[in-house]
């Protein structure tokens, strides 16, 4: 045992691995400090909370409709959205916000919900009792949701964002029988905000898709005919080739 050579461990890999990362640390820092100045808030957001922005769908992730077609070539193109992107999409999240004066409800109580997804921002009207946006079982809005459709649209009309709108019905619409079920009625609120939307200043251009669910897709452990289900969803798509701050110097 005497004759035996004392061992001293692995504490050289621990100091190397010190070193290791100190340099990787060192080499971020230089290339945050060399980026353009427009995009240290939105580098600043990612690093402080980077769950909460749209992902590669590469990743296997589910896109926003919760298709599971993350490997998809469409889907690889349509998930790749630039860090800068993302910052002017939470800016525009927090602008909506303020502008309907509901950014301190509860989140449970907002008839507004704002989503950064992984191909851009989806808006969700809920048509509920508190701030209803349609008159009973029509198609036509209120005036408290002309005037969420009208700051809306001067808000998505300064930016060239592609749009598909979604109209959802609660399972408990009644309907007429074979004349006017939930599929059409779901139809017409879905065409009647894209009609506020460009009659307020959205180019008809920019919408991409209008799609009527009936009353086939209610939310999540939502009960089917909870008036949540009564809701319009507005996606706002970046492209794929779209800079947004280029937009925005433009004007």
């Amino acid at each position: 045992m005497a004759g035996m050579k004392a061992h001293h461990g692995g504490a050289w890999k621990v100091a190397y691995a010190d070193f290791v990362t100190a340099m990787m640390a060192l080499f971020m820092v230089l290339w945050l400090v060399s980026q353009r100045p427009d995009l240290a808030e939105p580098m600043a957001k990612f690093f402080q909370d980077p769950y909460n922005t749209p992902l590669d769908n590469s990743m296997g992730l589910l896109d926003s409709e919760g298709n599971g077609e993350g490997n998809s070539t469409e889907g690889q193109a349509r998930g790749k959205t630039d860090i800068s992107d993302i910052g002017v999409l939470y800016e525009m999240a927090k602008d909506l916000m303020r502008l309907l004066n509901i950014d301190k409800l509860n989140p449970d109580e907002r008839p507004v919900d704002i989503e950064v997804t992984n191909d851009g921002l989806r808006i969700t009207l809920y048509d509920r009792d508190a701030h209803p946006f349609f008159i009973e079982n029509t198609a036509e809005y209120t005036e408290w949701g002309k005037f969420v459709i009208e700051n809306m649209s001067w808000l998505v009309g300064r930016h060239s964002f592609k749009i598909r709108v979604d109209g959802y019905v609660s399972d408990g619409f009644e309907g007429d029988g074979l004349e006017y079920s939930a599929w059409e009625l779901s139809s017409d609120r879905a065409n009647a905000t894209r009609r506020y939307l460009e009659y307020y200043g959205v180019r008809a251009q920019q919408f991409e898709s209008i799609t009527s669910h009936g009353d086939k897709k209610p939310l999540p452990f939502i009960h089917p005919e909870a008036d949540s289900n009564d809701r319009v969803s507005i996606s706002l798509v970046l492209s794929e080739t779209f800079n947004i701050y280029d937009s925005l110097v433009e004007e």
